[in-house]
C-alpha cells in the first residue's frame, strides 16, 4: 500500500511514518515540497506518487493563535483538508484526515463520554475550524476515515508533558496551578498511529473515536508524570476557570465506540502507555527540556 503522510515531522506524523513504514510504502514530503494549501501542489505530487491512502497529520492547534489569526486557522486547517479531499476523490484514494474532541462543547456531565453521533458544538475557534474541516471531508470525499483524539502527546512536537517537564525543571519554578475539573484521556501518539493502521487494514471507513481507555483530571495527569519521572515541583490544583483556556471544555472523554463494534479498536489504559512512553523516554524529554 502506498501513503501519503502530510506533516511526517510532527507528534502524530512521526509515529504514522515509523509505525507505516514497516509493511508500506511511505511517501513523507516536507512542507516545501507539498504545502495542503496550494492546490496544485497537492495535484503535482497526488499524479506523481499515486498513493492508495492520504494521511493528514497537518493541523493547526495552538489555541491562542487560532483565536487571534482566523486567516491563518481556516487557510490550514479547513482548506488544506477540503484541497486533499478533493484530490483524493478526483485521484480515487483513501483519505484520513485527524480531527479532535474540541468539536463538542465539553458540558456532558461526567463521566459521560462523547459518542461519535453526538452533536457537535465547538466553544474555541480552533474546534470549529476542526468541525468545519471534517465537513470538509466528508462533504468532498466518498471514501475517508475522520479519526477524533484529544490530549496527544509523544516525543516529537509540542506537548503538555514536555511543557509540563521544561517547567519542571526550572531552577526554583512559580507554583503550577493545573486544572482538576477538565477530564481527559492521555493518549500516546504511537498508539493513535497503531490504531489507524488497524483501520486501514480493516477497511474501516467513517468517522471514528480513538483515545486510551480511561480518564483523569489534567491535574491527575500532570502528578502522574512527575511521579513516574521522580520530579518534584511545586504544582497544585484549581478551576479551569482560574486558567487562561477557562472558555474550553472539561469534559474530553471521547468514546470508542465504532472501533469497537468492528474489532478495530487498538487503544489500552492511559497509565500503561504512559509508564511505556516515559520509560522510553524519560531521557529524552529532560534533555530537551533543558535546552529551552
Amino acid at each position: 500500500m502506498k501513503i501519503l503522510i502530510t506533516g511526517s515531522s510532527g507528534m502524530l506524523g512521526s509515529e504514522c511514518k515509523t509505525v507505516f513504514s514497516q509493511d508500506h510504502e511511505v511517501f513523507c514530503p516536507d512542507r516545501e515540497t507539498l504545502d495542503i494549501t496550494g492546490w496544485d501542489m497537492v495535484i503535482e505530487m497526488l499524479d506523481d506518487i499515486a498513493p492508495d491512502v492520504i494521511l493528514n497529520c497537518v493541523g493547526l492547534t495552538d489555541m491562542e493563535t487560532c483565536e487571534k489569526d482566523e486567516f491563518a486557522v481556516r487557510k490550514i486547517n479547513v482548506e488544506g483538508p477540503r484541497n486533499l479531499a478533493q484530490a483524493s476523490a478526483r485521484f480515487g484514494c483513501q483519505i484520513v484526515h485527524i480531527s479532535c474532541g474540541e468539536i463538542f462543547d465539553g458540558h456532558k456531565p461526567m463521566p459521560q463520554p462523547y459518542f461519535e453521533d453526538d452533536t457537535p458544538s465547538p466553544l474555541s475557534a480552533y474546534g470549529k475550524s476542526k468541525l468545519e474541516s471534517e465537513t470538509a471531508v466528508r462533504e468532498n470525499s466518498p471514501n475517508y476515515i475522520i479519526l477524533r483524539s484529544h490530549w496527544i502527546y509523544g516525543i516529537h512536537g509540542h506537548n503538555f508533558i514536555k511543557s509540563l517537564v521544561r517547567w519542571a525543571r526550572q531552577k526554583n519554578p512559580e507554583v503550577m496551578k493545573v486544572p482538576d475539573d477538565e477530564y481527559g484521556s492521555p493518549t500516546w501518539a504511537h498508539r493513535l498511529a497503531v490504531q489507524i493502521q488497524s483501520l486501514l487494514t480493516n477497511q474501516g471507513r467513517g468517522t471514528y473515536h480513538a483515545t486510551a481507555n480511561g480518564y483523569c483530571s489534567r491535574f491527575e495527569y500532570a502528578v502522574s508524570v512527575l511521579d513516574k519521572l521522580g520530579i518534584k515541583a511545586p504544582i497544585e490544583a484549581c478551576s479551569i476557570k482560574e486558567t487562561d483556556d477557562g472558555f474550553g471544555p472539561v469534559n474530553y472523554l471521547l468514546e470508542n465506540r465504532y472501533s469497537r463494534k468492528q474489532g478495530n479498536d487498538a487503544m489500552v489504559d492511559w497509565e500503561a502507555d504512559l509508564d511505556k512512553f516515559l520509560h522510553k523516554h524519560a531521557e529524552d524529554l529532560i534533555k530537551e527540556a533543558g535546552k529551552s
